[in-house]
């Protein structure tokens, strides 16, 4: 299962497949409630600001065509976050603590933010495909060396394999992760 949003899963989606509908809701929630805590919202307001962007999305989605000439389609996600975040926020009492105070990011500042979110969302998708690419013992040997900083003998008497593995296995590991991040970034 691919964990980008490939042109093949927006159709689906635009079909009313509600199987794509879940994989879509899966991978980008984790996204949007980010960006909530970004814009400062409260949990409610989070829970409120994924279900604005899933139903303005799902709304749309019925005569939406991704056409990549006009850009990408984390550009109009993140633009749709933006909108919908300022939607709650306006929508706040006037004299709710965190009214006047909010500080909106401004669009260029959010447009970095949100491109480094971004990364960070396709780091994270990659790591959930790498772990599903590589044998139990790989994955957990990277993992603890490379990925939390644990001392390789450490991490070779834990697993019970020669020292040699574990920095094997971190290479292994790096460079299928570099071919993953690099593939999930070609089908954005």
């Amino acid at each position: 299962m691919a964990y980008t949003t490939k042109k093949s899963l927006l159709e689906a989606i635009c079909r009313g497949d509600e199987i794509s509908w879940h994989e879509f809701y899966g991978t980008y929630r984790p996204l949007i409630v980010v960006r909530g805590r970004d814009y400062k919202l409260s949990d409610t307001e989070i829970n409120e600001l994924v279900q604005a962007v899933m139903l303005r999305f799902f709304n749309r989605s019925k005569t939406f065509l991704y056409d990549r000439s006009r850009g990408k389609f984390r550009d109009y996600l993140g633009v749709m976050i933006y909108h919908c975040a300022l939607n709650i926020i306006r929508q706040r009492p006037r004299n709710e603590v965190g009214y006047d105070g909010i500080e909106i990011l401004e669009p260029e500042n959010d447009q970095d933010r949100w491109r480094r979110e971004w990364q960070l969302h396709i780091l994270s998708m990659a790591m959930k495909q790498l772990k599903l690419r590589l044998e139990d013992s790989t994955f957990q040997a990277f993992e603890l060396y490379a990925v939390q900083g644990e001392d390789p003998a450490v991490v070779a008497r834990f697993l019970r394999i020669p020292v040699g593995m574990v920095y094997v296995a971190k290479s292994r590991a790096l460079a299928l992760l570099r071919k993953i991040v690099r593939e999930l970034q070609e089908e954005e």
